[in-house]
């Protein structure tokens, strides 16, 4: 692994990202090496969306406050919905909603008809555990993008088994399931292993070039 401030320092598709409940302190930190370096996209817990904003207001930092999924009931995804409002109202640019795949379906089913009302002016990831995904699955993820018009994915890495989690054959695999038209932001977090990021970017260079703009990875800050 490299430390974070050598990624950001050398990778311009890097990110930042805080771990939930850090002091406050820690976050005004984290926020000024954002605005310092230019960092595009800073991933906060939905407790310390409050804390950052003032720090980041107008400072072209946008602030993504994440959310988890437990389960398929209406009742989940409406307290899901209702914490997502009140990270807007707090100053989140957007939302990373971290969804199982088994629970991909319901997610979208319950709330894409309301998608314009909560998602207004903002951003929506899903968060997906890449070791999750055959490469079959790919394209019905895809089709749950679109009809969520989701902004993107952020493509998880929670633990890296080397050549046994085929984490190469997964990017290629979601790659090559695109169909030209699809233009989705690419995030990534992969515990910030540099080896890692490179071989995403060069895969994205190689099969998607048009969408290396589109890539970022998110570092574990602090």
């Amino acid at each position: 692994m490299i430390s974070p401030d050598n990624i950001l320092d050398n990778i311009s598709e890097a990110a930042i990202w805080c771990s939930a409940g850090i002091e406050p302190t820690d976050l005004a930190q984290a926020a000024s090496v954002a605005i310092e370096k230019r960092i595009p996209y800073m991933s906060v817990g939905t407790d310390s969306v409050s804390i950052v904003w003032p720090w980041l207001e107008g400072k072209q930092v946008k602030i993504f406050s994440r959310f988890y999924l437990k389960g398929q009931d209406s009742d989940q995804i409406s307290f899901l919905s209702a914490k997502i409002n009140q990270a807007f109202k707090n100053g989140a640019d957007g939302a990373q909603v971290f969804v199982a795949m088994r629970d991909i379906d319901a997610f979208v089913s319950q709330l894409y008809l309301i998608r314009d009302d909560l998602f207004f002016n903002k951003s929506l990831f899903f968060g997906i555990d890449i070791n999750e995904l055959g490469p079959f699955e790919w394209q019905h993820l895809f089709d749950a993008l679109k009809k969520m018009r989701a902004s993107g994915l952020l493509l998880v890495l929670p633990k890296d088994e080397g050549d046994n989690s085929d984490y190469v054959g997964r990017v290629y695999a979601a790659l090559n399931a695109l169909t030209p038209e699809d233009d989705f932001e690419f995030h990534f977090l992969l515990g910030n292993n540099g080896n890692r990021i490179e071989q995403t970017a060069r895969l994205f260079q190689a099969i998607r070039p048009d969408l290396s703009q589109k890539v970022k990875f998110f570092i574990n800050y602090l």
